[in-house]
């Protein structure tokens, strides 16, 4: 399934609600696009609803030594669950979530299916499928929605295993954060919101670096 990139409006939400985002301009990065669901419907985001996304690798960092053409990378998140809703002003509101985990899955069959009205036979199924490539618990998570159906998110995790990242890198930072749009005719029936964004892994990585024996030499 093709997804339509979001223009980012990160930046201007970040700028209204003085959000800081850490520098990351040489950081490995997973690119994903998706969608995502919030129990008892989105919005309004009530207190003790459970945030779930499901997303798909669009591109990454060759450093991570995966072809997309064999193999695909899927995203669950799971267990965020929302505070509740803040006016910040100017038709802005923020959603904060506490726990919440992050699985990314690789799966030769390339059968991630979206399907209707989740949970159903596929979703979050066949996104949890294959080998566990990284596993993390959020620290953190908050969302900023616009008046128009638009928004932005972002999230920081420890990394707590998967067989590329996790223990093989324990003093990176990692960064899950992007734009939402609820106005995308793609959006399944059942889902509330179109995801595209990346995840970002702040560590000692050399720009450089082309292999990933070489990025665990750096933390040995």
């Amino acid at each position: 399934m093709h997804l339509t990139r979001k223009t980012s409006i990160f930046v201007a939400c970040a700028a209204m609600v003085v959000f800081a985002v850490p520098a990351f301009a040489q950081a490995p990065a997973i690119d994903y696009v998706g969608y995502s669901w919030e129990t008892g419907g989105f919005p309004p985001s009530v207190a003790g609803d459970e945030l779930v996304c499901l997303g798909v690798t669009s591109n990454l960092d060759p450093i991570f030594g995966v072809d997309l053409g064999v193999d695909e990378l899927t995203f669950h998140l799971y267990g965020l669950i929302s505070t509740g809703e803040v006016p910040l002003g100017g038709g802005m509101v923020m959603v904060t979530y506490t726990g919440g985990m992050m699985d990314v899955w690789r799966d030769g069959a390339q059968n991630a299916d979206w399907g209707l009205n989740p949970p159903n036979p596929t979703a979050p199924a066949s996104f949890v499928d294959g080998t566990l490539f990284f596993r993390g618990a959020f620290n953190d998570f908050t969302v900023f929605m616009l008046g128009d159906g638009s928004g932005s998110f972002e999230g920081t995790l420890n990394g707590l295993g998967g067989e590329v990242l996790g223990d093989l890198c324990t003093d990176c930072a990692y960064t899950w954060g992007g734009t939402y749009t609820q106005l995308s005719a793609q959006v399944p029936d059942g889902y509330d919101m179109q995801m595209d964004g990346e995840l970002l892994i702040e560590g000692s990585v050399a720009e450089d670096v082309q292999t990933w024996s070489g990025v665990k030499a750096l933390f040995r």
